[in-house]
């Protein structure tokens, strides 16, 4: 039921924000950083900054109208 939300609110991410390791594709995130990822952009942003590939970052404690998060649990094997 959880599909198609670009646009809606960027998504705080677990990584850190921070210059990828090696390869961009499917990147695990940096070990360290400054702030953590944001993903997805949000009603906020022009049309071609509404995709799954748009990154940025920010201090986890800023609050502001188009910043959410998706809850989320991994499955443990």
């Amino acid at each position: 039921g959880l599909y198609d939300m670009l646009g809606n609110v960027w998504e705080w991410c677990w990584d850190w924000y921070g210059t990828y390791p090696g390869t961009a594709t499917d990147p695990t995130g940096a070990t360290a950083g400054w702030g953590r990822v944001l993903r997805g952009g949000s009603w906020d942003n022009s049309a071609k900054n509404v995709r799954a590939a748009i990154r940025g970052g920010n201090d986890p404690g800023y609050r502001y109208d188009d910043l959410g998060l998706r809850p989320a649990r991994s499955i443990e094997p």
